[in-house]
Order: C-alpha cells, then sequence, then structure tokens
C-alpha cells in the first residue's frame, strides 16, 4: 500500500513518538488503514522502543478498524476529522486522546484503556457505544457535544455497564442532545456535570465511589433516571434546572442535596437510603414519591408537613414515623409530636365515616395522645361548670341524715372520673334539671377516659 507524502511524515512521528500537527498542511487526509497498520505493527511500523501516535488535526478517510486489536501505543488523535465512526471494539489500548475531534459516532464496545479516555470538546453526530467497556483511569467528556436520534431512542452516549476506575468528568459546557445511558456503570471516583445540558440521563443501578455533582448549572429537559444508584458521599443537585422527571428510588447516599433551581414535575424517593436530606421550599415539586423513605437527618422547615402531603398515594405512615424519628434525634421533640399528630389527621381522611367521627373525638379530646395538655384542659373545664351548677343547685342526699358533707367540686370529679369514687355520687342525687347535666359529665368522663387511654396507647407506641 503505497502512502502519500502526508502519510510518510505521520509514520516518521508515529516511529519517533513525536507530535504531528496537520492543521496548517495542505494535504491533511490520512487513510485510516494507515493508522491501523501503525498501531497494530504492520507496514510503516517503527522500530523504536516508544512509538506513539501523537496526531493533532488530520483528515481520517475510511474507518479506523482496532477491533479486538492489543495497540501498545499512545493513540492521541486531537482535533481530527473522521469519516466514519471509530471501531474499537474489543480493543485493548494504553491511552485514549480524541479531544476536539469530529466523527459520526463510535463504536467501542468491551473496549480496554488501561489509563484515560479523553473526548472533551469532541462533536460527535451520532451514538457513542461504551457498552462494557472498562477505563483505568479518567473518562473526560468536558465540553463535549454529543447528538443521537431521540425519535429513534438512539442514545447519545450508551455506556451501559462500563467501568471507570478514575473521574466521570462532563462539565465545561457539556451538551447532549439524546438520552445518556450509564445504567449498572460503576465510577471509582467522582461524577461531575456542572454546566451540563443534557436530553435526558437514565442511569438506573449506578455506581458511584465519590461525589456526583449534577448540580450549578446542569440542565437536563428530560428525565434523570438513577434508581437503584449507590453514591458513597454526596449526590448533589442544588441548583439544578430539572424540567423533567428525577426517579432516585432506592438510592443510597451519604448527602442527597435537592435545592434544584425551581421545582422538577416530579420526584420519587421512594425506599431510598439517605444519610442527610437538604432541600429547600421552592424546590419542592407538586408530586413528591416517599414511601419507605429513611434519612438520618433533614433540613428544618416549618412548612415540613406541607412536604409530607405532596405524595399522590395518600397518607403514608412511614413518612409521618421517620420525618418524626428525625426531628426527635435532633432534640426537637414538640416538632415530632406535631408530625405523628398531623399523620393521625391526615389517616382520618381516608377512614368510613363512623371512624371519622371517632377520630374526631379523639383529636378534639386529647390530640390522638399527642397533646395531653388538651385532656387536662378539657377536664378542668368541666370541673369548674359542674362546681358552679351543682354550688348554685345542690343535688339531694339519697338518705338525709346518712350522707357525708356535699362537696361540689368532689361531687363533679365523682361524675367525670368513671374509675375513681370519692362517694359523693353515691350519696347524693341532682334534681331541678341538673340531672342532664349530671349525665353529659358522666359521658364526658367516659370520652376522655377512653380518648387519653387510646392516645396514650398511640404515642407510645410511635415512641
Amino acid at each position: 500500500m503505497a502512502r502519500t507524502p502526508t502519510e510518510d511524515e505521520v509514520a516518521r512521528a508515529f516511529a519517533a513518538g513525536a507530535p504531528l500537527d496537520l492543521s496548517g498542511h495542505a494535504d491533511r487526509e490520512v487513510r485510516a488503514e494507515v493508522l491501523r497498520g501503525l498501531l497494530i505493527g504492520g507496514p510503516g511500523a517503527g522500530a523504536e522502543p516508544l512509538p506513539a501516535l501523537r496526531l493533532t488535526g488530520a483528515i481520517v478517510r475510511g474507518q479506523l478498524s482496532l477491533v479486538h486489536a492489543d495497540v501498545a501505543a499512545v493513540v492521541s488523535l486531537e482535533e481530527c476529522s473522521f469519516e466514519a465512526p471509530p471501531d474499537l471494539h474489543g480493543a485493548h489500548l494504553r491511552r485514549l486522546n480524541l479531544a476536539r475531534s469530529t466523527f459520526p459516532g463510535m463504536v467501542a464496545w468491551s473496549l480496554t484503556v488501561d489509563g484515560n479516555v479523553r473526548l472533551s470538546e469532541c462533536r460527535s453526530t451520532a451514538e457513542i457505544r461504551l457498552v462494557g467497556a472498562d477505563i483505568g483511569g479518567t473518562l473526560n467528556l468536558d465540553g463535549a457535544e454529543l447528538d443521537g436520534d431521540v425519535a429513534a431512542d438512539v442514545p447519545a452516549l450508551n455506556a451501559t455497564g462500563v467501568r471507570v476506575g478514575g473521574d466521570l468528568r462532563a462539565e465545561g459546557g457539556f451538551v447532549s442532545r439524546a438520552e445518556i445511558r450509564l445504567n449498572t456503570a460503576v465510577i471509582g471516583g467522582a461524577m461531575r456535570w456542572e454546566g451540563a445540558r443534557i436530553q435526558a440521563l437514565f442511569a438506573p443501578d449506578l455506581s458511584v465511589g465519590a461525589i456526583a455533582d449534577l448540580c450549578e448549572g446542569f440542565t437536563a429537559t428530560g428525565e434523570v433516571h438513577l434508581a437503584y444508584a449507590a453514591v458513597r458521599s454526596r449526590l448533589c443537585f442544588d441548583n439544578a434546572v430539572l424540567k423533567g422527571r428525577l426517579v432516585l428510588r432506592h438510592l443510597e447516599t451519604r448527602e442527597l442535596f435537592l435545592a434544584t433551581a425551581g421545582p422538577p414535575p416530579l420526584v420519587d424517593l421512594s425506599h431510598a437510603r439517605i444519610g442527610v436530606l437538604r432541600d429547600d421550599p421552592p424546590s419542592w415539586p407538586p408530586v413528591l414519591h416517599q414511601d419507605g423513605l429513611s434519612y438520618d437527618s433533614i433540613a428544618w422547615s416549618a412548612d415540613r408537613l406541607a412536604w409530607l402531603r405532596r405524595d399522590p398515594r395518600g397518607y403514608r405512615p412511614h413518612a409521618y414515623g421517620q420525618l418524626a424519628q428525625a426531628y426527635r434525634r435532633e432534640g426537637r421533640l414538640a416538632a415530632a409530636r406535631a408530625v405523628l399528630l398531623a399523620g393521625e389527621r391526615h389517616r382520618r381522611s381516608a377512614l368510613p365515616w363512623g371512624a371519622r367521627l371517632w377520630g374526631l373525638v379523639q383529636d378534639w379530646a386529647v390530640g390522638y395522645g399527642y397533646l395531653p395538655a388538651r385532656a387536662a384542659g378539657w377536664l378542668a373545664a368541666l370541673v369548674v361548670l359542674g362546681t358552679a351548677v351543682f354550688r348554685t343547685v345542690p343535688p339531694a342526699a339519697v338518705e338525709p341524715g346518712k350522707a357525708p358533707p356535699f362537696h361540689a367540686v368532689m361531687y363533679a370529679l365523682d361524675l367525670l372520673l368513671p374509675l375513681i369514687d370519692f362517694g359523693q355520687e353515691r350519696a347524693f342525687v341532682p334534681r331541678d334539671g341538673t340531672e342532664w347535666l349530671a349525665y353529659a359529665l358522666t359521658a364526658a368522663g367516659w370520652i376522655l377516659a377512653t380518648t387519653i387511654a387510646a392516645g396514650a396507647t398511640r404515642a407510645l407506641r410511635r415512641e
């Protein structure tokens, strides 16, 4: 295969491991088969011990195919234009640099790269397939611009099952006009997407060894799906613009920051396990799934009860219990009781009318056991009322001459307290219409006793 003068120059630079910039050359074209021959040791391979392909500004004609090739040389093709998608399926490379290059997609199934893969500021007009790839260092997509086909469900980047030993970076104006798939991906370091603009991110079962920042300047027009993801340090969406759903179902992370720039339409936190949850009321979504959500600590907000009510499935006992537990750990005991009381009121709204009526009585009497002072207040008010009436119209003795001295206060208490006998109720009979008050005090006493017992049992069970 006869080489052109430009290709001869590329071969000499490769043999010496020297960089070659073709940007200003009259002839920038290099055939892909020539590059393949150099990289896999075919015609034109140099005899130097450390050859390297460090080429800038070339136009690569044909498809660069390194399928299952074991390439010992560094591969750096910066600012190059590829006529066909590079095919790196099953290849083993030491390092790959395609920064600022343009190509119509890439095939890199099961690619193995010992070091870094640099795709920063590249331009891909079709799908990049990194399915099952193993990258020992960092995967750098900073400033890259990727296209797929949303209508045909073709992602811009399909990195399903990719393993990255270092960081995954997609900052500096990274743009993806179709979905990014990172399901079952394992990122050993951090995942940084600050300033990125994407169509959608689908990454269930994602594992990140450090922090995952999809925050300041990050914009997603479609769904961000991180169900079953595990982020060892923190997952941050602070000031992110999320126009689609945010699915964090079964997420595990030490810290979750959800103070987004405006509320996403839906957030699913069902069964997520979070150490510290930090959010902000202006970022609360109108629909929030939180059944089974657990956290050790949560940002304080006076509107947190309204936050609990945003689950479209209605009353979720675990959600109320979890928030109350978090408040108790922080010493906010009054707030914890208020949460549990709100939970009982929410539960009551879904009960049959009879149960709702009894619930109203319990709420009115003792606040479902969480407001014991209310019962004491009712008891004191009823004692005062009974004392005033029976002092004005004293009851008649059942057996005149044998009855003990009459005490209006003790008589009212005897009527109100069903389990305590002061001897007044048995010794005296109300008269002149006061018997109706006596009946009412007796009934009120039984209601108070029953609701106090039910409320105390419920409160102790919650504790």
